[in-house]
């Protein structure tokens, strides 16, 4: 689905209305939609706590002035409509409240509590709500918000997040920046964000997004044309989405259905990072992989990846690899359904000269990474491809280098750059980071939904492209590799330290976890 900002958000509402929708009929959908929602988190959590002999069968609602209070109050009059005990703690008097969110506020029934602490108050007021509450609903401040927060705002959320009570953010967490995710100086944690329309931006980028926890997107009735004409060519895949791109897996098929990958990688002074790429590509599902690397790796290929086939290559004085023959370059590419190119191959004028002089007549499907793009860079020539379905996977460093910019110039231009790199190169291009973004030439720009700091550490990438290239092998076109690769590489990285730390995790505990979250895809498919 399409991703927008909050300044986008706001320019699709507001057509909507003129063009004959009443923004009270939007907030009251988005209001029951949002009630919905909650209903369904409420059976989730209240069990739960009703087993610990916890639940105490209160619901608080902290509403602000703006139109996120008005969906706020629509969700305190349906839910006590539905029979559960609400309280409403109001952060404005009425006679400030927007117009729409004013009329949802005089149609609270009176089964509903109704407090309006003032604003030096608000946190002896909140404390012994919290202490009744089974849930709070953030409906302070929306996408309506740009930080920083001022104190009485800081020092409420602040108390609400150390109550430890589950909480559902309506539309975004109360602090957090729906453009760009920026949260300062505190943001609501919460269980679950419920969000109108489209995800906002700010969702999905850090800090923001270790903010939502988990996010339901709820549709109000927001014209997809309206949609489209305000927002960026910006997504977001869900879990069903990406499902759907695995590759299938007969049962009946043998290894040579499943695809052959070459990777051409490493050096002296970086064997692991071929060894890491040949971990990813193997866990990938592909049927072969041939391991062509310099020569004094072999050995270590051979024993430390049984199931490669090493092919050994002749290394410049430095330990690159030497330039290719064509001769010894079909030798290696017969047969093959993708390659990898670049993990671990370190610099050298000799390998650069041939890496680009290489790429720009492979046809044969490909993921370049690491040195490979570097060399472009050392040589300083624009990136030339002859295929037409080419991966490249850079981080912010290595795309600045290739576009002579510094590695904050290409983070704060990134959302429009990304795309015009891709277009302008005939590539998927996907920009290592958090999150990782993946643009194609048609100007589509994806955001992936996965990852954490698990994955911040060197030879994480290498794995990656591996990965990445198996899934090429597999007959999966560029595009759909790459937004696969990433999501489950995010997954990956998560479940290796579920019982561990990010901070502990190794590489290769990054590798051997994409088995099981292939497993369960596999199952939920």
């Amino acid at each position: 689905m399409r991703v927008c900002t909050a300044r986008e958000m706001a320019a699709i509402d507001a057509e909507t209305i003129a063009a004959g929708t009443p923004g009270y009929e939007l907030m009251e959908r988005a209001g029951a939609a949002m009630t919905r929602g909650i209903l369904e988190f409420l059976d989730n959590s209240v069990e739960a706590m009703e087993r610990k002999g916890g639940a105490k069968g209160r619901i608080l609602i902290l509403c602000g002035k703006g139109n996120n209070g008005g969906d706020g109050l629509v969700v305190a009059r349906l839910l006590s409509k539905a029979g559960l005990s609400v309280a409403v703690m109001m952060m404005a008097d009425r006679d400030d409240l927007s117009a729409d969110t004013r009329r949802n506020y005089d149609l609270l029934p009176v089964s509903v509590d109704l407090l309006h602490p003032a604003r030096d108050h608000w946190v002896g007021a909140v404390r012994p709500l919290l202490d009744e509450a089974d849930l709070v609903v953030d409906a302070i401040f929306g996408t309506g918000i740009t930080p920083p927060l001022r104190a009485p705002y800081v020092d409420l959320i602040s108390t609400v997040n150390d109550s430890g009570v589950p909480s559902v953010a309506l539309d975004i967490p109360s602090g957090v920046d729906g453009n760009d995710g920026r949260v300062d100086p505190v943001a609501l944690a919460a269980d679950l964000t419920i969000t109108a329309g489209l995800p906002k931006r700010g969702l999905l980028l850090a800090p923001g997004r270790d903010f939502r926890g988990e996010i339901q997107v709820v549709d109000i009735g927001f014209p997809e044309e309206i949609c489209r004409l305000h927002s960026s060519d910006h997504h977001w895949l869900n879990r069903h989405d990406y499902l759907s791109l695995l590759p299938p897996r007969p049962t009946d098929f043998h290894k040579y259905n499943f695809g052959r990958l070459v990777i051409l990688a490493g050096s002296r002074a970086y064997g692991g990072a071929a060894h890491l790429a040949g971990l990813g590509a193997l866990r990938s599902g592909v049927g072969l992989v041939k391991m062509a690397v310099p020569l004094e790796l072999v050995e270590s290929t051979r024993v430390g990846l049984p199931e490669v086939l090493a092919v050994g290559l002749a290394s410049t004085e430095s330990g690159t690899i030497e330039p290719v023959s064509d001769t010894m370059m079909d030798h290696l590419l017969d047969k093959q359904s993708a390659l990898v190119l670049g993990p671990g191959l370190d610099a050298h004028q000799a390998t650069d000269t041939w890496v680009v002089e290489f790429l720009s007549r492979l046809e044969l499907p490909a993921v370049v990474d690491a040195d490979a793009l570097g060399s472009f860079s050392r040589l300083g020539c624009e990136p030339t491809f002859a295929g037409d379905s080419v991966v490249l996977t850079p981080h912010a460093g290595e795309l600045a280098k290739l576009v002579g910019m510094s590695s904050a110039e290409v983070m704060a231009r990134r959302f429009d750059l990304v795309p015009e790199l891709s277009a302008r190169w005939g590539v998927v291009l996907m920009l290592k980071g958090a999150p990782s973004l993946i643009a194609a030439p048609d100007g589509r720009l994806f955001i992936n939904p996965t990852g954490d700091d698990a994955l911040a550490r060197g030879g994480s990438g290498d794995v990656l492209s591996g990965l990445i290239g198996g899934l090429l092998a597999q007959g999966l076109p560029a595009l759909e590799a790459a937004l696969l690769g990433a999501y489950i590489h995010g997954l990956a990285g998560t479940l290796a330290c579920e019982n561990s730390s990010p901070r502990s995790i190794f590489v290769r505990e990054t590798a051997a976890a994409l088995g099981p979250v292939f497993g369960a895809m596999e199952k939920e498919a």
